[in-house]
């Protein structure tokens, strides 16, 4: 499958919230906060679209600080997975930001995106329990060191 990956415009926000709505039902994030990445301009806070034939197909966010990368966010629609396009959002923010490590949080049930994160690199390093609240669910926090990051 071919896609591009590019910086998420203003326009892009309502295909994305619904991106978002249909992957995280009650756990989605607010449509304003998509809004506010769309413009966000500062270079530490980044959203990226997996684009397919002019549709967005999914997304990711994440804000870099000091060297380290917060990947808040990523979906790609339901019938577009397991086609390569989460794997190079995640790729595409990475050369954004040139890290030191990386961090994101999953749900304990989402074994498919934890298979995809381990082979990316991407590690378990401690549960937060309870953390997610509809249904209640631990979160599997992960992490990911680049070159002579210290541990």
């Amino acid at each position: 499958m071919r896609f591009e990956i590019r910086k998420m415009l203003p326009e892009d926000v309502p295909a994305v919230y619904e991106i978002e709505k249909s992957c995280f039902e009650s756990e989605a994030w607010p449509l304003s906060d998509f809004k506010e990445l769309a413009n966000d301009d500062s270079g530490i806070f980044a959203a990226l679209c997996a684009v397919c034939e002019g549709a967005i197909i999914g997304y990711i966010c994440g804000n870099c600080v000091m060297g380290e990368l917060e990947i808040g966010s990523v979906a790609v629609k339901k019938e577009y997975r397991r086609m390569g396009a989460a794997r190079a959002l995640i790729s595409a923010l990475e050369e954004m930001f040139s890290p030191e490590k990386a961090f994101l949080e999953v749900r304990e049930s989402n074994l498919a995106a934890q298979e995809l994160y381990s082979s990316i690199g991407f590690f378990k390093v401690y549960v937060r329990k309870n953390y997610y609240s509809s249904p209640v669910e631990n979160a599997i926090i992960m992490k990911k060191t680049y070159g002579r990051a210290a541990f």
